[in-house]
């Protein structure tokens, strides 16, 4: 579960005090596990501002966020990057145009994973993992894989950035590990030990295994190892507390209307196969509706509106218009 907890932030750009600028105003929120939610509000209703501070590149002034009840407040973003996928409305961002498609990808796969940044290199099993996902946007990326990015349309890099902040979140044992005794309700003695009992003897069974292949062929052995792998992977992933949480900031803004079709399809899949906790603002409110299982409004500062399940299946662009228009109207009054 993700939770904003009384935040507010204000924001002066001048130093003027009669300039001040509340974005948000004592604002809480819960997000569960797997939820889908649209974010709709007009410029400066505080849509980007919650996204900042849930990514951790700005603070609240008062409040705090928290992620399976952990308080993440003062964690920096670099230390949040491996529990948020976050994709721009610029296609620009989240990519390096002087790298190619292939080193883009690996890098954000293995972020979080080493120590150090500098620690990768292309693993054939990744580059298929690749190409698979690619195949997706029917956008022709997977045969590109080593174009640079910066040649590339907006779609195409776009659509890279999708799938770079989803294959970014998949952990390692040690962090599963790390992140089980630390967001796990049970004591870290009792939840380190409930961990290795399951981990321990899966690893030297793996390794048992892997021993036994020694006398087979090649490419069975490549074979075997990889479904021995996936077994021992499988016991060690039923521990892991921090699922993928996906952050789109009007990312589609900036595509043409085919392109961006394509794009909120293939995001809408991608986040019901991994049963992601996803985020979505958007100015488009016909997407907003089509989109995701619940639907928040922000208007100054504050949530005025939210709605999930049937009743935001039953919702209208009329409906959510004639919020908005009742939104100004108490402002004007107030």
């Amino acid at each position: 579960m993700l939770e904003l907890k009384n935040v507010t932030k204000t924001f002066n750009l001048t130093g003027n005090k009669e300039d001040l600028r509340v974005a948000l105003d004592n604002v809480s929120l819960q997000i569960e596990s797997g939820e889908f939610v649209t974010i709709i509000g007009g410029n400066g209703s505080g849509k980007s501002t919650t996204m900042n501070i849930l990514t951790g590149v700005i603070k609240p002034d008062k409040g705090k966020v928290l992620l399976n009840d952990v308080d993440i407040t003062e964690m920096d973003e670099h230390q949040r990057a491996g529990y948020f996928g976050h994709v721009f409305q610029d296609p620009m961002m989240g990519t390096s145009g002087d790298m190619s498609v292939l080193e883009n990808l690996e890098i954000a796969y293995l972020r979080g994973r080493t120590h150090s940044p500098f620690k990768w290199g292309f693993k054939s099993s990744h580059k298929k993992e690749f190409i698979k996902e690619l195949q997706r946007f029917d956008l022709g990326l997977e045969d590109r894989l080593n174009q640079k990015v910066g040649v590339m349309s907006g779609g195409q890099r776009q659509a890279l950035t999708l799938l770079m902040a989803t294959i970014r979140n998949k952990p390692t044992h040690k962090m599963i590990k790390r992140d089980y005794i630390k967001f796990s309700e049970k004591k870290p003695e009792v939840a380190r030990k409930e961990f290795d009992d399951i981990y321990l003897p899966a690893l030297e069974e793996y390794k048992r295994q892997l021993k036994n292949l020694k006398h087979l062929p090649k490419e069975i052995r490549k074979d075997k190892k990889a479904e021995f792998y996936e077994e021992f992977d499988k016991k060690v992933r039923q521990f892991d507390l921090t699922k993928q949480i996906l952050l789109l900031d009007e990312h589609t803004a900036a595509l043409d209307p085919k392109t961006a079709k394509k794009v909120l399809e293939l995001t809408d899949k991608i986040v019901k196969e991994n049963q992601m906790t996803t985020l979505m603002i958007t100015h488009n409110m016909k997407d907003a509706i089509t989109y995701g299982n619940r639907l928040i409004m922000f208007h100054m500062g504050h949530i005025i509106y939210d709605v999930k399940g049937e009743e935001k299946q039953k919702l209208t662009v009329e409906d959510l218009l004639k919020k908005f228009d009742e939104a100004d109207k108490k402002a004007e009054q107030e």
